[in-house]
């Protein structure tokens, strides 16, 4: 059966140059944007300059693309979308347009692709199946993936570090961490991991004692954080410490410092642009959720302690 994943996390989400896969096993005559025509109107959320806030936008056509794929038969896609290998393939620019305020925001250049000849139609072709009256395409199970791409987008979308994770850290790694966001949304996969790397290098220890440091960890932890030597393996530091750690974090049922820590210290050799975009995106996921526990945790015992020195007086 096809698959078809979320495309508003495309436009919200992904950076530039890492590959979306939109649908699996594609069939002819199931949901999903083929060809140039079918992006009209499609909406999502992103952020709104004008409002600045998250508004739903709505996908235009530049007026010479809807004059031009408007012309073609509706169960035909359009020639120029084929590659010499009847591959699925075609560049697009789109509009993004606030519903709220009505303003053109931002330009996305889209490259869409197959990974498989791919059918020029989308008539409705049936056969026998083994589970009776089929879809042809369901029939012959060609798998067909499509991809979709941003290669291009005007403007730049803003960087916005939550405040709780700006203030949690110091001017140097705040700096790295907007390097690391920023290459990470421009598709330089290295680049991010490479100051991700080094945020955790420098700050995975420094957090592990401030979490040692919350009422909800066990106090062995902070015994052990204390009695460790730093010229041993920090691994096993990671590695030996998850049972210590507050509910908050043991309900992801790993160690998400071992995780950091595992990530980082492999090395940059050898790993593609797509594969350091997916481990970078990864890093800085887990590092905000972390953080944010963290302080989540120490909020609460503030707004406590003071509510009993309300409460004394």
């Amino acid at each position: 059966m096809q698959v078809l994943y979320d495309i508003k996390n495309f436009f919200k989400e992904y950076p530039l140059y890492k590959e979306f896969l939109y649908i699996e096993n594609y069939v002819r005559t199931q949901k999903g944007i083929v060809d140039p025509y079918d992006f009209n109107q499609l909406s999502f959320e992103y952020f709104c300059d004008e409002e600045q806030t998250n508004r739903t936008f709505e996908i235009d056509l530049l007026k010479s693309t809807k004059e031009y794929y408007n012309k073609f038969a509706g169960n035909k896609i359009p020639s120029d979308c084929f590659d010499e290998n009847d591959h699925l393939s075609y560049e697009i620019h789109l509009l993004g347009i606030c519903k709220s305020c009505q303003k053109k925001q931002v330009d996305f250049l889209i490259k869409v692709k197959s990974d498989q000849q791919f059918p020029n139609d989308k008539d409705n072709i049936v056969g026998h199946g083994k589970d009776g009256v089929q879809h042809i395409d369901i029939i012959q199970n060609k798998q067909i993936k499509i991809y979709l791409t941003k290669v291009g987008i005007n403007p730049e979308p803003k960087i916005n570090i939550d405040k709780s994770i700006q203030k949690y850290f110091d001017r140097e790694t705040n700096n790295w961490y907007f390097k690391g966001i920023k290459q990470y949304q421009i598709g330089f996969g290295i680049g991010s991991l490479a100051y991700f790397r080094r945020i955790i290098e420098k700050e995975l220890f420094h957090i592990l004692e401030n979490i040692s440091d919350l009422n909800s960890s066990d106090p062995k932890l902070k015994k052990i954080i204390e009695e460790f030597d730093k010229n041993s393996k920090m691994s096993t530091l990671y590695n030996s410490t998850f049972s210590l750690l507050p509910k908050s974090l043991q309900i992801l049922g790993h160690n998400p410092l071992e995780i950091l820590y595992r990530l980082t210290s492999e090395g940059l050799h050898n790993i593609s642009e797509q594969e350091s975009l997916e481990k970078a995106d990864k890093i800085h996921k887990l590092l905000d959720f972390v953080i944010k526990k963290i302080n989540e945790e120490n909020s609460e015992l503030k707004e406590i302690r003071d509510l009993i020195n309300e409460l004394k007086k």
